[in-house]
């Protein structure tokens, strides 16, 4: 269980070999959106939620960079954490550099009772969340690559780096 202090991490290296470097901007999206997702998941299973997200970007030459961005209000939603992290990597505005790992942090835990959300009259947040909790019940069935964003289904291997093979796959 995570104490009041704590921090949820998730980092993910986008190549295997330390000799290749990302460049690819879709890639580095896929990356970021998973790694949001997968912290999403966490706070929802300890019952917490976050007030703030960092992102840290290593590059090949071993420098880094870390932006923070504090969100509207504390969630567990892992679309609103996605789109705070994937504003911080275009803010980071990186055209051409050689990313070899992100990490995401989400930090000002507390817990999710003490928490407040606005209410929104939108029936699609509604949806969402239903969406979302429905999901986690899939991947506590079924395992965590039960369910996961379209857009890092496309990269073929699963969160224990082996080979997925997704029928429909093109």
């Amino acid at each position: 269980m995570l104490g009041a202090g704590c921090r949820v991490f998730g980092h993910r290296s986008l190549s295997p070999s330390s000799e290749r470097d990302c460049l690819d901007p879709a890639e580095r999206h896929r990356s970021v959106l998973g790694l949001a997702d997968r912290i999403g998941q966490l706070l929802r299973a300890e019952r917490r939620v976050a007030g703030r997200v960092t992102l840290t970007v290593r590059y090949a030459d071993r420098s880094s960079s870390t932006r923070a961005r504090t969100l509207p209000e504390a969630t567990d939603h892992s679309p609103a954490l996605a789109a705070a992290a994937l504003g911080l990597l275009s803010a980071l505005g990186l055209q051409r550099a050689r990313v070899r790992a992100f990490t995401l942090r989400a930090d000002r835990l507390r817990p999710a009772a003490d928490a407040f959300h606005q209410l929104s009259l939108d029936p699609a947040d509604t949806r969402a969340r239903a969406a979302e909790a429905a999901a986690d019940r899939a991947r506590r069935r079924f395992g965590p690559d039960a369910v996961r964003p379209a857009a890092t289904a496309h990269s073929g291997r699963n969160s224990r780096g082996g080979r997925v093979s997704w029928p429909m796959a093109g």
